[in-house]
Parts: C-alpha cells; sequence; structure tokens
C-alpha cells in the first residue's frame, strides 16, 4: 500500500483563481492569503490549494499516484490553525494536467514542486509533510533545497530498502511499475538520489509518524527496521507510531497535527523537537 495506490476517496474540488474573503491586512503578502487555482509551472498547470496564515509555510505531499487536494482535504483547516499549509495534485493526479510524456523520477518531482512554490509566491522557508512514496519526493526537496526547509515530517513513508524486495515480490507483472501521474518513475536513479543526497539532513527537525499496524506486502520486520531507520536521517528526530493504517491522515489525525506542531514550533524557535513522550501527549500514539 505503500508503493501502490495512495488514495481511494474522490473528493471534487471546484478551484478559481482567489484570494479568499476579506482584505488582507498591510502587512500581509501574497502567501499569506488563501489561494485555490491552477498554476502554470512550463506547459502545464497543478492544481494548488492554500489555508491561514503564517511562517513556516506546511506544504504537504500526497502518496504515490494521489491527489493531493483529496489525501489532505480534512487536515487543511485545522493544519491552517497552526500555520500556512499549502497542498497540491501533481502533474497526472487529481485535477491537474499531466506533464508532459517521458520518465520522472522522485528529485524531478521534488523540483516540480520547487517551480510550483515559486510560481504561486509561495513563501518559504517551508515544513514539508510526506505521505507514503511522498516521502521520497519530500526528502529529496529538504535535501536539495536544504536552505528553504525548516522541517520535515515523514508518515508512514516508502524507504528505498524496500525497493528491491517489491521488485523480487512483483517479478515480471506490470503492477510492480512504479507509475506515477501517468509516469514512469526511474526508481533505481531515485534510490540512487535517495541514498547519495538524502541520508544526512544535519539537525533538520523531522518526526517519523508510523501506522499503528502495516498494511503492504512486504514484512513487518522490514516495515519496523526502515521506519526507525528514517529516524536516523537527521541529528534531531523523534520517532512516533499511530493508530489505525497506512492512511494515518484518515485513521489517527490527532497524530499528524501533533507532529506538525512540534516541528513548526521547533522551526519557529530553533530548539530541538520535546521528547517523543511530550510530542505524543493527548493523542492515542505512541513511542516504539
Amino acid at each position: 500500500m505503500r508503493r501502490r495506490v495512495s488514495s481511494v476517496a474522490a473528493t471534487v474540488i471546484v478551484l478559481t483563481a482567489c484570494t479568499g474573503g476579506g482584505t488582507p491586512s498591510a502587512s500581509s503578502t501574497p502567501s499569506a492569503v488563501a489561494l485555490d487555482t491552477r498554476i502554470d509551472i512550463g506547459g502545464y498547470s497543478l492544481a494548488v490549494s492554500c489555508r491561514g496564515e503564517g511562517s513556516p509555510t506546511i506544504v504537504l505531499e500526497a502518496g504515490y499516484d494521489a491527489s493531493g487536494l483529496d489525501t489532505w482535504f480534512d487536515l487543511m483547516d485545522p493544519l491552517g490553525a497552526i500555520s500556512r499549509v499549502c497542498t497540491y495534485d501533481r502533474a497526472g493526479t487529481g485535477v491537474s494536467d499531466p506533464r508532459p510524456k517521458g520518465t520522472i523520477t522522485s528529485t524531478s518531482e521534488a523540483d516540480e514542486l520547487h517551480r510550483l512554490l515559486e510560481a504561486t509566491s509561495i513563501q518559504g522557508p517551508y515544513v514539508v509533510v510526506g505521505h507514503s512514496y511522498g516521502g521520497f519526493i519530500s526528502r529529496l526537496f529538504a535535501a536539495r533545497y536544504r536552505d528553504e526547509t525548516a522541517g520535515l515530517v515523514l508518515v508512514d513513508s516508502s524507504h528505498e530498502d524496500e525497493v528491491v524486495p517489491y521488485r523480487r515480490y512483483y517479478g515480471d507483472d506490470p503492477a510492480g511499475d512504479w507509475v506515477d501521474g501517468g509516469d514512469p518513475v526511474d526508481i533505481d536513479a531515485t534510490v540512487h538520489a535517495l541514498r547519495t543526497t538524502a541520508r544526512d539532513l544535519g539537525d533538520l527537525p523531522l518526526v517519523v509518524v508510523q501506522a499503528g499496524t502495516y498494511e503492504d506486502v512486504l514484512s513487518v520486520r522490514l516495515w519496523n527496521r526502515t521506519q526507525a531507520d528514517l529516524a536516523t536521517l537527521s541529528a534531531d528526530a523523534v520517532h512516533i507510531q499511530a493508530t489505525g493504517g497506512h492512511f494515518v491522515m484518515n485513521d489517527d489525525p490527532r497524530v499528524i497535527i501533533a507532529a506538525v506542531r512540534a516541528v513548526v514550533d521547533a522551526a519557529r524557535s530553533g530548539e530541538q523537537l520535546p521528547d517523543c513522550s511530550d510530542l505524543v501527549a493527548g493523542t492515542d500514539a505512541t513511542c516504539p
């Protein structure tokens, strides 16, 4: 489930170019104004939706072949109460245009996200929240744009060590191909980039949110190991375990809210993340 389709619900969202209700104050910037629109990033347009105000900007990345506007719909307002929050549909997903055909990598998708943020005047620094396959994109975004990234939350994220076992499991079955938004993903190039550029994030505030139960075709032992490994990517990391399944935003949304709030607070204060027990206080999460 982490590698395959990460959304099954269909939410119809009407996108219009708007600046939201009311008049922004004189101190407001374009990135502090509500936004639901489509943005051209070079011959094709991506759908983007934002809520709330404040810095850092929370950027929500959906899972494999999934719409961000759909995946994160129910959490936009709660997270918008913490800080400015934006999500989007990657090219070929949801209501975004397909990109020009060709092979992509998670690195090229991270660069695509950066072009969207620039074109939309959504200002950094950014706290990037990546679910499932979106964890690949989020890690590579944080690595490539380190000076613009204030924190990272990985939600039951995929891990590069799963790629070979997936290949063994699926064999020649096309179900094992990596395709996002209709475009084949060069997963070997993606794995190389993750291992060579996204293994050391310094002391970037990082919360790894592991689901409560395993819902995939590989082994629980591998899942536990790879989730724990993700928490070694930063010197300031906390590993927590939610309840429910892979779609933590649906099964245990309070845990994601707590994780994002902790990273935003750390980014604002310059202090380290709280201990795991303090971070999960008031939620059903545990400290694995």
